[in-house]
């Protein structure tokens, strides 16, 4: 048996070292391709999302100005019509009319020729802007700029704010000072806020950095810190820096790019308040909620009444659920499907319930346009009935 357990992990092995070497010899511009399809309906969500506002600012005006001048056209043809019906247009003599403006210019050359001259420089200037509206626009733009642009453009970094990591602090990882350290060898976790800023080794790795900013992001926040203690000390710091980049230049390798990253420097952000802060105020408990217990060999028809508090992640939520409790009873009621007998008694199918009930809340304020989440669920009473 050991041996067939050894041959199972020696052709595991091979297929992984065929997998990476075929990574290796993949040109660089595929995985890129692949990341840029990957995330294209991220990116083209965020666009829509940011000139959304713009669009329909546009849209507004454009319907505004359409009407504005519509009317006003409107007005001066309805004028016209009415002077071309009216009796003393009847009475008038056209060649009079016709031979007006003629006259007007015969008898006021200067007021002409400076109409003349006026409508020609408009007309060229308008021209002249027209043709050249984009080098003005790039100019007007760049003069709005501040005077220190320049140089941030040319700089090599990336940054991400206030970055959360979960940590642990133990008697395993050199334990912690004060409140944060672990009794009886126990470890602890907290959170960890960072602002992390990665040079590149130059621009074209950071135009590299940028594109695959989504996977960079996400493999920061799945990096294990060998933190020993908060606040963060200078030697530890430094230490989670350079395996940081270490990880992060081994993961970029994995995928063919070798070394994008040069440095990175981490700045810890003090917590502003405790996790605990007027959590009070957002808990709700919930009473007598029954869910069906699927049985199949029996008809009896047997219950779980149980009731359970809820975290939610603002104030408002908690209101919405207390003015609607028995719109959010039945919803319970007709969503979650019957349970096995075995899911109330085992922890494992406790936490299958807590996640069901989590999910149908959520779904719940999201059906009726609440903005917020419940982050927790807790469980205070369960009976079998």
């Amino acid at each position: 048996m050991n041996f067939l357990i050894k041959i199972e992990e020696a052709i595991n092995r091979f297929i992984e070292s065929l997998l990476e070497n075929l990574k290796a010899v993949t040109p660089d511009f595929l995985f890129q391709f692949i990341a840029f399809v990957v995330h294209l309906p991220a990116l083209i969500k965020s666009k829509i999302q940011i000139y959304k506002p713009k669009i329909r600012l546009l849209g507004l005006k454009f319907i505004g100005y359409t009407e504005h001048y519509t009317t006003m056209i409107r007005g001066t043809l309805m004028s016209v019509l009415m002077y071309l019906r009216s009796e003393e247009f009847k009475k008038a003599d056209k060649t009079t009319l016709l031979l007006k403006p003629i006259r007007y210019v015969k008898f006021h050359p200067l007021k002409a020729l400076s109409g003349l001259f006026t409508l020609m420089i408009l007309t060229g200037a308008a021209t002249i802007i027209f043709e050249n509206a984009e080098k003005i626009a790039l100019g007007a733009y760049a003069l709005r700029k501040p005077a220190s642009s320049g140089i941030a453009e040319e700089d090599v970094y990336i940054e991400f704010k206030n970055h959360k990591f979960e940590v642990k602090i133990g008697a395993a990882g050199g334990g912690g000072h004060g409140g944060h350290g672990a009794e009886g060898g126990e470890a602890h976790e907290y959170e960890l806020f960072l602002d992390v800023r990665i040079e590149a080794q130059n621009p074209h790795d950071k135009e590299f950095l940028e594109r695959m900013e989504e996977m960079l992001d996400d493999n920061i926040e799945a990096l294990e810190l060998p933190v020993t203690q908060l606040p963060l000390t200078v030697e530890n710091q430094r230490q989670i820096e350079e395996a940081m980049t270490k990880s992060l230049n081994e993961d970029f390798k994995q995928i063919g790019r070798a070394h994008p990253i040069k440095d990175i420097k981490l700045k810890q952000i003090p917590p502003s308040r405790p996790l605990y802060y007027r959590q009070a105020e957002r808990m709700i408990s919930i009473a007598d909620i029954n869910l069906q217990i699927f049985l199949e060999d029996t008809h009896r028809n047997r219950q779980v009444w149980l009731d359970f508090s809820v975290l939610a992640s603002n104030r408002n939520v908690i209101i919405y659920l207390k003015d609607h409790e028995v719109e959010l009873k039945d919803h319970l009621t007709t969503n979650v499907e019957p349970v096995i007998p075995q899911l109330p008694v085992e922890e494992e199918g406790r936490l299958i319930i807590k996640d069901k009930l989590k999910s149908e809340l959520n779904q719940f304020l999201e059906k009726n346009g609440i903005e917020g989440k419940i982050l927790e669920i807790y469980i205070d009473y369960l009976m079998v009935s």
